[in-house]
């Protein structure tokens, strides 16, 4: 009989994850309702709707990772356009991504429905950092996180440098769905 390897004997111990001090820091925020989870709908102030399309799908049959920043970025310039006066393409500033981050915890495929979430982070002189999940809804009508992610804009001028300050019609109306960020 052949002998098994000890791999196979050792108990498996399920360790505490650490996290980067990058991810550490996007797992200290707080939204104004009190969830802290960008897992957690809750976590999010604006919402929107996307229909997955069958060309979103990968070889493996769930949607691409990289569709995800489309879903990113399509949620942020409803808001801003919807809300902070943006007018594509002849309104300045400008936002151009300068981060941008994304993690997965589930696959979403053709033909979900899935629930787009918002939350501004951080609100600085030029730039602004975004929050995004993107959510699918499980058979008991809960939402369920598929990707949690965001990036950041810096805001410039005609110039292409970037503003001094952002216009008050826009901080505003980013201000109402900005996240309370906790330091640790």
């Amino acid at each position: 009989m052949a002998a098994t390897s000890s791999l196979f004997l050792r108990p498996f111990v399920m360790r505490q994850p650490t996290l980067s001090p990058l991810r550490a820091r996007f797992n200290t925020t707080a939204a104004a309702g009190g969830a802290s989870d960008p897992r957690d709908p809750a976590f999010y102030k604006f919402w929107t709707t996307v229909q997955t399309r069958w060309s979103d799908n990968d070889q493996y049959g769930h949607v691409n990772n990289s569709v995800y920043y489309h879903y990113f970025d399509s949620i942020v310039n409803t808001y801003l356009i919807a809300n902070c006066s943006l007018r594509p393409p002849h309104t300045f500033p400008r936002g151009l991504v300068v981060t941008s981050h994304a993690a997965y915890h589930r696959p979403a495929s053709f033909p979900e429905t899935l629930h787009l979430g918002l939350a501004v982070e951080k609100i600085g002189t030029s730039s602004v950092a975004y929050r995004v999940g993107v959510f699918s809804v499980a058979e008991n009508n809960v939402k369920v996180c598929c990707v949690s992610g965001g990036y950041t804009h810096v805001f410039v001028a005609e110039d292409g440098r970037p503003v001094k300050a952002l216009p008050d019609e826009m901080r505003l109306g980013l201000e109402s769905v900005r996240a309370i960020t906790a330091k640790l």
